[in-house]
């Protein structure tokens, strides 16, 4: 039998998404399946709400002090995927931020992990160079024709650990998020309108080129008010 780990933040702001994220699992994946909630601010009645209201999946709760930066850059989700990576090498791990509901059922997500072993879902229709600080294209040595490619999005990730292939990126992944001059170039930011530089996003993107998982066009996940960053 397939299993499935899913990781996800949350904090008291976001709370209600969070429940929508999680009843978007119970149509879709096994029961019980794990979920690694890494907690940024909820109340303890939310915390509880979740504790005693979603039975159907098996929520681990973790809690790390912040930094501005660390809030700022979204390093935070490194942390989730280096716990699913160590303790969950042979199932299939799904990343949704809170605001992202899963739409495809555990039978189309195999289906789509047969053609590549990570994906991103429904890319910006504007190219990398408008959405990544040129030093982070440089520092992890993009290549120009993937500088003019849309952007994948980070909201809802997937990586099948089953295969060496996944647990390699991760590892990728992980190693260039931790690097402050990749993640946030001294200078760069967040902003609503290009050009700018999206962080864990912008890594995230680039390493899928670096690797040729492009086929990033099913929309097995969707995240609401996408472009409301």
């Amino acid at each position: 039998m397939t299993k499935f780990v899913v990781g996800t933040a949350s904090c008291s702001q976001f709370f209600l998404q969070t429940q929508q994220m999680l009843y978007s699992l119970q149509d879709h994946l096994p029961d019980n399946t794990n979920v690694l909630l890494l907690d940024n601010g909820l109340t303890t009645h939310q915390r509880n709400i979740l504790i005693n209201n979603f039975g159907f999946v098996k929520i681990t709760f973790f809690q790390k002090e912040l930094s501005a930066w660390e809030r700022s850059s979204y390093i935070f989700k490194t942390y989730i995927h280096q716990i699913a990576l160590e303790n969950y090498s042979n199932h299939i791990y799904l990343w949704l931020d809170a605001k992202t509901n899963l739409k495809y059922n555990q039978s189309q997500l195999l289906q789509i992990l047969k053609k590549q072993p990570v994906y991103s879902h429904i890319p910006f229709q504007q190219a990398e160079e408008l959405w990544t600080d040129q030093r982070t294209l440089d520092l992890m040595n993009i290549e120009k024709k993937d500088t003019q490619t849309p952007q994948f999005q980070a909201s809802a990730m997937v990586f099948d650990f089953r295969t060496n292939e996944a647990k390699e990126f991760m590892k990728e992944l992980i190693k260039f998020n931790k690097r402050k001059e990749v993640i946030t170039p001294e200078g760069s930011f967040k902003g609503v309108n290009a050009p700018t530089h999206r962080q864990d996003q912008s890594v995230f993107s680039c390493l899928l080129k670096k690797y040729g998982y492009v086929d990033n066009y099913f929309i097995w996940a969707r995240c609401h008010n996408t472009l409301m960053f």
